[in-house]
């Protein structure tokens, strides 16, 4: 019996391996590559077994009955979309740092056979100097998603870059961790600080030397729905907020703020949008559009954006 599953397990790794619908193999190739791979000497009752064996087990195996050529592996854990979309959020983001990246993508691209990764070996890293180069970004998450399950407090340094473009600790923090989200290309833990009972959100790869206390965490609920709600990671009461907005920038602020807002054409080139979010990051974002996007309330706000445009720099002449 023991030979039976051996035989079945490396028939198996042949299989996803070397065969795909594009690349049957023949019974003639798998005795052989039985041989070469594993060093198991095979006839073709044994293979028939072993591949009873394995569709028993719930594998789909394509057989020489339906192909009239030989047996590939029908069914993968992964399709070769899903490794594809996998492999290039993999390289994408920025979070991952480009090390780990090159570690990542060979295990994601394992779902695949020999035959099937030679398409995907054109994707590389984006925007290779956008990548951290926090390396304990793994053990972060690991060490967070510990806290978290035990409903403990961390503490942990935090990191800005220098002038020399490296990141170095400018404080430490201790926080009540409650969930890890992934918003704005970055993956941010939602935490209560000690030092400030609100809700916030910190970068992950921007922590190093987590160290889980035997402190419990704030009993103090962190507010999820602000996180979700959050804008470029401002966080706080949302508010309702009305923009007036060019045509040509439709599908931005669809893709910021969601298809739950309200739209209303005002006429063939601009319209009104209404949301509910935390004013702050609709502030940060609205200057990046001035040419396209009013903010006509809440009133405050608009002011605010009024007094930023003339304190800029081009502006005042200032430094």
């Amino acid at each position: 019996m023991l030979t039976e599953k051996a035989n079945a397990i490396c028939l198996l790794e042949v299989l996803k391996e070397y065969s795909d619908a594009e690349h049957i193999l023949p019974m003639r190739e798998i005795i052989t590559k039985m041989q070469s791979l594993y060093g198991i000497k095979i006839d073709r009752r044994t293979v028939y077994g072993a591949v009873a064996l394995l569709i028993e087990l719930g594998y789909d195996i394509s057989l020489y009955e339906d192909n009239g050529v030989g047996y590939y592996l029908r069914e993968r854990e992964l399709e070769q979309s899903e490794v594809l979309l996998l492999t290039d959020a993999v390289y994408s983001f920025p979070f991952i740092p480009a090390r780990q990246t090159e570690q990542l993508v060979p295990k994601l691209q394992k779902q695949l056979s020999v035959h099937q990764r030679k398409k995907y070996c054109h994707l590389t890293v984006a925007r290779q100097g956008h990548k951290t180069g926090n390396r304990q970004i793994f053990w972060n998450i690991e060490q967070l998603d510990e806290a978290i399950a035990r409903k403990k407090k961390v503490t942990l340094d935090y990191l800005h870059y220098g002038y020399d473009k490296r990141q170095h600790p400018t404080a430490t923090y201790t926080l009540s961790p409650y969930e890890m989200v992934y918003t704005n290309e970055h993956y941010y833990l939602i935490c209560i600080p000690d030092h400030d009972p609100h809700t916030r959100l910190y970068r992950i790869d921007r922590m190093a030397d987590i160290r889980i206390l035997d402190e419990p965490r704030s009993e103090k609920p962190a507010q999820k729905q602000e996180a979700q709600d959050a804008v470029y990671a401002f966080v706080g009461a949302p508010e309702r907020v009305v923009l007036h907005c060019d045509r040509a920038v439709l599908d931005d602020v669809l893709d910021r703020f969601g298809t739950d807002i309200q739209i209303f054409e005002r006429d063939e080139q601009t319209f009104t949008a209404v949301l509910t979010t935390p004013p702050r990051g609709v502030r940060f974002w609205a200057l990046q559009y001035l040419s396209f996007v009013e903010v006509a309330e809440p009133a405050w706000l608009r002011q605010e954006i009024i007094e930023r445009i003339g304190q800029n720099w081009y502006s005042t002449g200032e430094r």
